[in-house]
């Protein structure tokens, strides 16, 4: 077996380079100049002893986001042991429009990890993760809940824009639930470059909505919105190396959502063109791929 090269802590830098002469750090990262000038060629070590200071020097400084030093198999290693320890949820999706994946301290589970991509999945609900060079993890302070994590990408990496009306995509050839795996899957159009959120479909299910393609959202919810609430359909939400799936069964507008994995469609929300919720923010030069919020 080859051994796993160590890649070294990636750079704590949120791309926000102003210099605080006061406090004697920069405003992003926390870092002092001599720090910022010696770490390209600094040493594992060193690198890892400034990293351990930063979250305090965060703090004292007021500073409410943060760049976290997971990266490559390490970013799998934390986003497998929350799923495991079944105390928070991933929230996959844009503003409005979003899947999130969670499971009960009881709830038996599987993980499949191979070539730096982890797939979670319980018989509700599925996660994967490719832990490409360039997921970035942040963290996020609120004023009174814990810290959430966000999982984000740089704005050049967000990918092709999805279409803006209902869209059939074909059969679905990656598949992570069992539920009608292989069938066709629609794109319900958020005409997005950070999210799609698509319907995986029976047969029969599939016949019933696809006279509706080229309807633009949000007028194709409501000419599919019966036979899709009656089927409740597996939902698949994609985002910047990653991917979310649901299997519970679907609320109707206006109704509260079950406890455990759901999505969310509210096209009031969407219509904001938000990636991030209102109270959160990433560093400018980012987008969101997905937020961990502890229990």
């Amino acid at each position: 077996m080859t051994p796993e090269v160590r890649r070294p802590p990636t750079t704590p830098c949120l791309g926000v380079c102003v210099f605080d002469a006061a406090v004697g750090r920069c405003i992003g990262c926390a870092r002092t100049l001599d720090e910022i000038a010696e770490w390209g060629r600094a040493s594992d070590a060193y690198r890892e002893s400034v990293w351990a200071e930063l979250p305090g020097r965060a703090a004292e400084m007021g500073l409410t986001v943060r760049r976290l030093d997971w990266q490559g198999e390490r970013l799998l290693d934390e986003v497998e042991a929350r799923f495991a320890a079944a105390e928070g949820r991933f929230v996959v999706g844009v503003h409005g429009a979003v899947a999130e994946v969670l499971r009960a301290p009881d709830e038996p589970f599987e993980t499949d990890r191979a070539a730096s991509v982890l797939t979670v999945k319980t018989p509700r609900a599925a996660l994967r993760v490719k832990a490409a060079t360039y997921l970035t993890a942040f963290e996020i302070q609120r004023p009174e809940d814990a810290p959430v994590i966000a999982l984000a990408v740089p704005k050049g990496r967000a990918g092709q824009r999805g279409p803006a009306e209902l869209t059939d995509l074909g059969p679905d050839t990656e598949s992570l639930l069992s539920r009608d795996a292989g069938g066709r899957r629609f794109d319900l159009g958020l005409g997005r470059r950070v999210a799609r959120f698509t319907l995986r479909c029976s047969a029969e299910l599939s016949d019933a909505i696809a006279p509706q393609c080229g309807t633009p959202l949000p007028d194709c919810l409501e000419r599919i919105a019966p036979a899709v609430l009656s089927a409740s359909p597996v939902r698949v939400v994609e985002a910047p190396c990653l991917r979310a799936e649901v299997d519970t069964p679907m609320s109707p507008p206006g109704t509260t959502p079950p406890e455990g994995p759901h999505t969310g469609l509210l096209p009031a929300q969407i219509a904001q063109g938000r990636s991030m919720p209102p109270n959160l923010s990433l560093p400018d030069d980012y987008v969101l791929s997905a937020l961990f919020y502890p229990s």
